[in-house]
């Protein structure tokens, strides 16, 4: 073969291959196009870089703990398709990023509950923007007053204002459950209610007015206590023992699974509540080598003498536990 018989040879070729990638080039804006006719350009951070999720099981109730560094978030999908989330961390983009992905990893883009147990930024922070980014049929708030809100959650009220959202304020023995089903399950607010509140101790300690919710699902009952200090926890009990919460179907002493209050400070998780409630496996949400030494060596004590098993997300990540119609439950790290 002459040497411009050669050339010609690889001419072609090299125009081939530039004719290829012109193609796969045109199909990635193709396919880049179509996306943003259905993702808007501001939300496309939160569909790259999800975990990886198994789809929640028919018959299956999961709590997703979300590491959202020093803070709170708890999503969970009830055994009926419907999706609370409880808490929405801080308000850094990085918290907001964690939440989103892991809602979208899950295909979530419709929120039956959003529940801000208390006014607290590292609490409601994040809930601006999955508000904005999600559709929320119900929120429940607490009864905050405009002086004592921070900038967070004037933000996320407003937010819900202008979506539309239904509000409703926490209040004792409000229900979320869904008891008459097959795959029935209860999910009641235990505090707080006017009584407490109207003490003037809320004015010392904001963490008063903490919404604490319980949940059970065939036999298997978890409590997420927010940031309810030792106060609250001596209210429960005392309640729980003059038998105020059986009309509810609430059994307080059945609990197994406990977010433990207040990222594991040493102003709640006190011994006799933990044993009280015979709590078997506890989930701490902290940040890691957070400036407020959460969670407590006394908390850490006091679950340890229980018998429970400790889990923490600044230590294994964003938690979920998996509890089956059999009444069995079971915990993964992701």
């Amino acid at each position: 073969m002459g040497y411009q018989a050669e050339k010609n040879r690889i001419e072609k070729r090299i125009k081939r291959i530039k004719d290829i990638l012109l193609c796969v080039l045109l199909v990635a804006l193709l396919g880049l196009c179509v996306f943003s006719a259905f993702v808007p350009p501001d939300s496309w951070k939160y569909h790259v870089g999800k975990p990886s999720l198994p789809r929640r099981k028919a018959g299956e109730l999961r709590i997703h703990f979300i590491d959202v560094g020093q803070g709170d978030c708890t999503l969970v999908e009830l055994p009926d398709g419907k999706v609370a989330l409880i808490d929405g961390g801080d308000s850094q983009e990085g918290t907001e990023m964690k939440i989103l992905r892991h809602l979208n990893a899950l295909r979530i883009d419709v929120i039956d509950y959003v529940i801000a147990t208390h006014s607290d930024a590292d609490h409601c922070g994040g809930l601006q923007e999955v508000v904005a980014q999600k559709k929320v049929l119900n929120a429940y708030l607490p009864t905050t007053k405009p002086e004592k809100a921070c900038a967070e959650y004037v933000a996320l009220y407003a937010e819900l204002m202008q979506e539309g959202c239904a509000i409703s304020y926490s209040e004792r023995y409000l229900s979320l459950g869904n008891s008459t089903s097959e795959n029935g399950y209860i999910f009641t607010f235990l505090y707080p209610y006017a009584s407490e509140l109207n003490t003037g101790e809320e004015t010392k300690n904001s963490n008063l007015e903490s919404a604490v919710m319980w949940l059970d699902y065939h036999g298997v009952s978890a409590l997420f206590a927010g940031d309810a200090p030792r106060l609250v926890e001596q209210y429960l009990m005392r309640d729980d023992k003059l038998g105020l919460f059986t009309s509810t179907g609430v059994r307080l002493t059945d609990t197994e699974i406990l977010k433990v209050a207040h990222h594991g400070s040493a102003d709640a998780s006190t011994y006799e509540f933990l044993k009280y409630l015979q709590v078997e496996t506890a989930v701490i949400s902290c940040g890691k080598n957070n400036t407020y030494g959460h969670p407590a060596t006394e908390v850490k004590e006091n679950l340890t003498s229980v018998g429970a098993s400790i889990y923490r997300t600044d230590q294994q990540g964003s938690i979920v536990i998996t509890i089956t119609s059999d009444g069995r439950y079971s915990v993964a790290n992701y």
